[in-house]
């Protein structure tokens, strides 16, 4: 189990205290790269290609950069049973014939260096997480939505941490099914399933939730099957 679903397991078993006078909109815990925890700040969400976040120590105001984050757990001030979770992290691509991942350098082409940017996890499993990328972040009563602009913000990320895009044209729904099916070959009898056209696709209204378009295939549900390593049983 990786360490992101872990902190999903532990963020259902704490409980989470504030203060009486938090003003912010949000309060955040945040991991280190070093080690090093703050916990309970004032915290301004960040945007899609933020480098840093603003938070709030003992009422000064401090900016932290995103490449010394690993994560950050926030919560609405007024409703800390609904926790968040994102992180600031390189990303990229994977060739389904070469099977080689490829990182994005498109914002940092000129120096030679992946590019990175804001992720929110969207559903944590054993063996695989699904994240989204956002432009922003919107809070509606105790409600927290990540807005973006792109039609496919999903990113799959197995043991091997890499955050790896998964690719999606609406109107040629079979590129996805290849590429999940490659994707997720080493679980055998789930690559048979993603294979499977009828299990993949849907024209319906179950292709939309939350006011977003998914892919063709519920991405939730390859996270609760997935088993890497997984064989199929011989009759």
């Amino acid at each position: 189990m990786n360490r992101y679903c872990r902190y999903i397991l532990i963020l259902l078993t704490l409980s989470f205290t504030m203060s009486a006078n938090a003003k912010s909109k949000f309060t955040a815990d945040i991991k280190m790269r070093n080690g090093h925890e703050y916990s309970g700040l004032e915290f301004t969400t960040p945007k899609s290609w933020d480098k840093e976040v603003a938070v709030k120590i003992n009422g000064e105001k401090l900016k932290i950069k995103g490449d010394s984050i690993d994560h950050i757990v926030f919560w609405p001030t007024k409703y800390p049973d609904n926790p968040q979770i994102i992180c600031w992290h390189t990303y990229g691509s994977i060739d389904n014939k070469t099977g080689e991942y490829k990182p994005n350098c498109g914002h940092n082409a000129k120096k030679g260096e992946p590019s990175k940017q804001w992720f929110a996890i969207h559903a944590a499993g054993e063996h695989v997480n699904l994240w989204s990328c956002f432009s922003s972040i919107k809070l509606t009563g105790e409600t927290v939505s990540f807005t973006t602009t792109l039609s496919s913000p999903y990113f799959f990320q197995k043991h091997d941490g890499l955050f790896v895009h998964i690719p999606f044209t609406l109107f040629k729904s079979g590129k996805t099914r290849e590429w999940l099916s490659t994707f997720f070959s080493d679980d055998e009898p789930l690559a048979e399933i993603l294979s499977d056209k009828s299990q993949l696709y849907d024209r319906g209204s179950a292709a939309y939730r939350k006011g977003s378009l998914y892919t063709p295939y519920k991405y939730e549900d390859i996270v609760k099957l997935y088993v890497a390593g997984r064989k199929k049983q011989q009759p």
